[in-house]
């Protein structure tokens, strides 16, 4: 990977050195022998990287790397520096420096520092540009947010994704974006150009599960009528994303680690090892410790599969960005039922704040789609949310309006039956589809209805064939 640099020395030797050896290397280099020359090479080429000599003569490099940093707060700096100045140089990291080189800069060592940098900015990119599409995916950039705990665990996915095969637990509440974050993992890491697989070891039986997860041999069961490739062979040199992983029995379990152990498997009714180069990333809403304290869950595996653990917080407990969550959504609910709320009132964002939030994003991105279909206005109040009765444990917000006809108390202003009808109908589709993992056959075969049918119903209702939250 190649990029722009700048030099700065105030020796001209170690200064052409250095511009020589990156030119050769196939980096484009400007370079500079003194503060002056060093801001204005900055401020022109907005270079990747600084190479930036602590001792400048009459120059400061400390003052440098400062002003370097208040045109650029995320401004990539490399010091040099001579061993009497080491100590010199981890303040100038404590300033911002990324590293430091040790003067006489070896020639190996400078390209390597070079090419790790230049690769973890390129991550980052990728990080900013997958935020993105999230956030027109989604409606809305909920893995970030403005929430420290938030801003931590991206910070732990940069630093784990630096490794190919080290495995991942992400642990988290139902709803929260566990496979949303497995995603990022994958497409931050040098297995972003190869496949990402994922599987729900809760929707399927154990028979099932092994069949998708191995694959099997023809012959190796009734239905069996040829041979059947499994998620972890399809998904050699890149990510297999386990969700409740949790689910799986004794029996999987075993077996799953044996693959992370030897990376090798066999196909259900096989004989011969087959090898795999994948990265496990798995999810769970259960306490493992717990299930393995309760013998249900076997604690080699569970230390196999969490050696970097994730912890996403709930909802709850993630202050501000509940607003703004919600404002997305609203947002996103807008366009796609053609109404126009432009906010919440004051005593709704109070009541969005004070629900605990059992369901996390996928129950508020519910509630907010429901409050917007149901309802029309200026602003959404708290009458709207319905939210009193569900903070008690009593009743589902999104369908207090529906319970209330049930029970015969039907609005003197009249109740919108079309719309809750086709509100309830997408809510059954959204689940059955998550239910078989986006297979509209079975999906159609559960509904009682053709599958061209079904198609047309998810596409009226902008439903994906994959759930983003998990």
């Amino acid at each position: 990977m190649k990029g722009t640099i700048l030099v700065v020395d105030d020796h001209d030797s170690i200064r052409h050195f250095l511009s020589e050896t990156l030119e050769a290397d196939g980096h484009t280099v400007a370079a500079a022998a003194n503060a002056a020359e060093a801001l204005q090479a900055f401020a022109e080429r907005d270079p990747d990287i600084v190479l930036l000599d602590i001792n400048l003569g009459s120059d400061s490099g400390f003052d440098v790397l400062e002003q370097i940093r208040a045109l650029r707060s995320d401004a990539t700096v490399v010091m040099i520096t001579g061993n009497a100045e080491i100590r010199s140089a981890v303040d100038a990291m404590r300033l911002g420096a990324v590293d430091y080189l040790p003067k006489p800069v070896d020639f190996d060592h400078l390209l390597l520092v070079i090419d790790r940098i230049l690769h973890q900015q390129k991550k980052s990119q990728v990080l900013d540009r997958l935020q993105q599409s999230r956030r027109k995916e989604f409606g809305i950039d909920f893995v970030t947010g403005e929430n420290s705990k938030m801003q931590k665990v991206i910070d732990l996915l940069r630093q784990v994704a630096v490794s190919d095969t080290t495995t991942v637990l992400i642990e988290g509440e139902s709803g929260t974006g566990k496979e949303l974050i497995a995603h990022i993992l994958h497409q931050l890491g040098n297995r972003a150009e190869g496949p990402l697989l994922d599987i729900n070891c809760a929707a399927l039986p154990e028979e099932l599960l092994e069949s998708e997860l191995f694959g099997h041999e023809k012959g190796a069961y009734t239905d069996a009528h040829q041979q059947k490739k499994g998620l972890l062979e399809l998904a050699d040199n890149g990510t297999l994303f386990l969700d409740e992983v949790g689910e799986m029995s004794l029996a999987m379990q075993v077996k799953l680690l044996r693959v992370l152990e030897k990376r090798q498997f066999r196909r259900v009714g096989g004989v011969k090892d087959i090898s795999v180069d994948v990265r496990i990333v798995s999810a769970t809403n259960r306490n493992l410790a717990k299930e393995v304290q309760a013998g249900r869950f076997r604690e080699d595996l569970y230390y196999r599969l969490k050696v970097v653990p994730i912890e996403l917080p709930p909802l709850r407990e993630r202050g501000d960005d509940i607003t703004l969550v919600a404002t997305h959504f609203l947002e996103q609910f807008n366009q796609q039922f053609r109404k126009s709320f432009r906010g919440f009132t004051e005593g709704a964002l109070r009541t969005l704040h004070e629900y605990s939030w059992p369901g996390n994003i996928r129950e508020m991105r519910n509630l907010i789609e429901r409050t917007v279909l149901l309802n029309n206005g200026e602003r959404v109040d708290r009458a709207m949310l319905g939210l009193e009765e569900a903070a008690g444990g009593e009743s589902d917000p999104g369908m207090q309006a529906m319970m209330d006809v049930l029970d015969g108390k039907i609005p003197a202003e009249g109740f919108p039956l079309e719309e809750t009808l086709n509100l309830i109908e997408r809510e059954i589709i959204c689940q059955v589809n998550e239910r078989v993992q986006g297979n509209q056959t079975r999906a159609a075969r559960i509904l009682h209805m053709n599958r061209d049918k079904l198609r047309y119903r998810m596409k009226q209702y902008g439903i994906d064939r994959e759930s983003p939250v998990s």
